[in-house]
């Protein structure tokens, strides 16, 4: 055998130069996307992605309306003019520490308000679909009574701002503090809708789109309907106008 044919065979054995030089680039190239990849993921754990990290400003939102929930939420919501207008306080409250966070952090409060809105309407018609149809004219007018009480609080909330505001519509010193934080923010649960009757008809369909129609299945849809039109009818009935989500 020639020399040029042994050194062909040694270079096509496993162990031979050939094969080790393969080795080598294939382990430094799993070196390097294992490097990549760690990197990769520590640039996601950073941003939050994983869900571990929240800014201080956000936590301490988070917390201020479960404060709010827990306060306002317990028995069916505000009974009295005092708790309404307590209500009305920390909406305002939390939509200003909302309004003052980056841009960018603000879609997680706003998204944590809207769910607790969502889950204080869900709660609204469970109890008025829970009773026997003889007695759901009586649920309809405890909770119209308690719309009335947060529409009258808004109301005052927003005057108290109006009257410490210079002609041109700025507010003057000490207007935010002697509104509680409530009035000009008042716009309704934090994230969410505003008061009874607060809001436009264009603000209403873009609040019924995100909120009911595309977060509900075909049946929870039409139950909100059935549970709107009954509502409705009976604020009609009271010589109401209509309030409420819709």
């Amino acid at each position: 055998m020639s020399t040029v044919t042994q050194r062909s065979a040694r270079a096509m054995r496993p162990g031979g130069p050939a094969a080790d030089s393969s080795s080598g680039a294939g382990l430094r190239w799993a070196a390097l996307v294992a490097v990549l990849l760690l990197v990769s993921l520590l640039g996601a754990w950073v941003a939050g992605w994983f869900g571990s990290r929240v800014d201080p400003r956000v936590a301490e939102i988070l917390d201020l309306q479960r404060q709010a929930r827990e306060t306002f939420a317990a028995n069916g919501g505000p009974r009295t003019a005092v708790e309404a207008t307590a209500a009305v306080a920390a909406m305002g409250q939390i939509r200003e520490r909302i309004a003052a966070l980056p841009e960018h952090l603000r879609p997680q409060a706003e998204r944590s308000g809207e769910s607790v809105f969502r889950t204080a309407m869900q709660a609204r018609m469970e109890a008025y679909f829970s009773l026997p149809p003889e007695q759901r004219t009586a649920e309809l007018d405890r909770q119209i009574d308690q719309e009335e009480l947060m529409r009258k609080a808004f109301a005052a909330a927003t005057a108290v701002t109006a009257a410490f505001r210079g002609p041109g519509g700025d507010a003057q010193a000490g207007g935010q503090q002697a509104g509680s934080g409530a009035a000009g923010q008042a716009g309704g649960a934090p994230g969410g809708p505003g008061g009874p009757g607060s809001r436009t008809e264009e603000e209403r369909n873009r609040w019924r789109k995100s909120n009911i129609l595309d977060r509900t299945s075909p049946e929870q849809r039409a139950e909100y309907t059935e549970y709107r039109r009954a509502m409705d009818a009976r604020r009609e009935k009271r010589g109401l106008p209509p309030g409420g989500p819709r």
